[in-house]
C-alpha cells in the first residue's frame, strides 16, 4: 500500500456497508456502491466493482469493455493524521504533479471532461471519445470555464501560471 493521499467513506446503510467517495480524478465514482466483492454494480456513468487483494480491495471500472484499476484500498478506521504527510507532499512539493501541472476533472450526464496539462479528453458514455491539445493560455482558460465550469475571475496570477504550461 501506498501512503495514504486519498480519503473516501463506508457508510453503513440499513440495506449494508457501502461505499462513497467525492472525488477521484477521471475516474471518481458517481454513485454510491454497496460494500459487495466481486459484484458489477451500474453507477449513472460506468459500471463499478470491487476485488478482493489480499487483505485489501481493488476498486476497478469497466471502460471501453476491459476492467480498469482505479485504487487499491483496506478496511481499517483512518484518521487525519494518516493522510497529512502525503497531502503536504502532494500540495507543496516542487517535484508533485499537482503542484507543476494542472489537473481538472468533471463527470457531466451523459460524459467525462479531463484536462491533463494542455491535453482535453472528453469521453462519451457509449461513444468515442474526443482529444485535444489546447495551444494557448486562453484556450486552457476558456476550457477550464466552459466545461469545468470554474469561475476564474479576480485571479491575478492565473495568466502566468497558465503560460507556464506552454
Amino acid at each position: 500500500m501506498a501512503p495514504r493521499s486519498h480519503m473516501l467513506l463506508r457508510v453503513d446503510l440499513p440495506e449494508g456497508p457501502h461505499l462513497v467517495d467525492v472525488g477521484f480524478g477521471g475516474m471518481t465514482l458517481t454513485g454510491v456502491l454497496a460494500l459487495e466483492p466481486h459484484v458489477e454494480q451500474p453507477t449513472p456513468h460506468e459500471p463499478f466493482r470491487l476485488l478482493p487483494a489480499g487483505p485489501d480491495l481493488v476498486l476497478q471500472a469497466l471502460v471501453a469493455g476491459d476492467w480498469r484499476p482505479v485504487y487499491r484500498f483496506d478496511l481499517a478506521e483512518q484518521h487525519a493524521s494518516d493522510y497529512a504527510i502525503s497531502n503536504w507532499y502532494l500540495s507543496h512539493h516542487p517535484q508533485s504533479h499537482f503542484v507543476t501541472g494542472l489537473i481538472a476533472a468533471r463527470p457531466a450526464a451523459d460524459r467525462r471532461f479531463a484536462l491533463n496539462g494542455t491535453s482535453l479528453a472528453v469521453h462519451h458514455l457509449g461513444g468515442p471519445s474526443e482529444r485535444r491539445t489546447l495551444d494557448s493560455p486562453a484556450a486552457v482558460r476558456a476550457a477550464l470555464e466552459e466545461h469545468f465550469l470554474l469561475d476564474l475571475t479576480g485571479l491575478p496570477d492565473l495568466e502566468p501560471a497558465l503560460s507556464r504550461l506552454f
